[in-house]
């Protein structure tokens, strides 16, 4: 039984390292465009990845401790990005597990997408209440609700790209995912 109990904290810190270099890569990288508020949100796959495990109290953790130690290794631990990533993680992570749960028949791509929308949309209220205090800033939903559809579907596909290569061993997901 402890050997089990040690496996499984072995696995979920290794899912939590890959969350926060994949946060932390994508923020270096994204740094070099010039729309600075578009991620394409690539450590997300790995609270997907739980959802779809039925596992939402670790992608809970994993999206926590992905935002804070994503904004120290970025530096942009008091900046609003963090506090951005983590309401909208944490956002998108209730929303895929209410829509896998409650609404029965979801993909892996639709609970993506949902939960990429979702994100975005969470983003924007925050913004709205705590840095841009004007209705304006919801001019930009149409977009977010796009660039969600597109990162969600990619976020869904590398994830399940991952689990196919790397998962050799049973039957990760339910069947209905793919």
């Amino acid at each position: 039984m402890k050997h089990h109990i040690e496996n499984k904290i072995l696995k979920l810190a290794l899912l939590t390292a890959i969350a926060i270099s994949l946060h932390v890569v994508e923020n270096m990288i994204m740094r070099l465009l010039p729309i600075p508020f578009i991620r394409l949100g690539l450590s997300n796959a790995v609270a997907l990845y739980l959802i779809c495990v039925e596992r939402p109290m670790d992608a809970i953790l994993v999206t926590i401790t992905k935002s804070i130690f994503g904004g120290v290794a970025t530096m942009t631990l008091i900046h609003p990005s963090t506090l951005l990533s983590l309401f909208g993680g944490l956002s998108s992570v209730v929303a895929m597990f209410l829509a896998m749960n409650l609404i029965r028949g979801f993909s892996i791509f639709g609970l993506s997408i949902i939960g990429a929308i979702m994100h975005n949309l969470v983003q924007l209220v925050i913004v709205r209440l705590l840095i841009m205090h004007t209705n304006r800033v919801f001019m930009l939903t149409p977009i977010l609700i796009s660039l969600g559809l597109i990162s969600g579907s990619v976020i869904a596909y590398v994830t399940l790209y991952v689990i196919k290569k790397f998962e050799h061993s049973g039957k990760i997901i339910d069947e209905t995912l793919y």
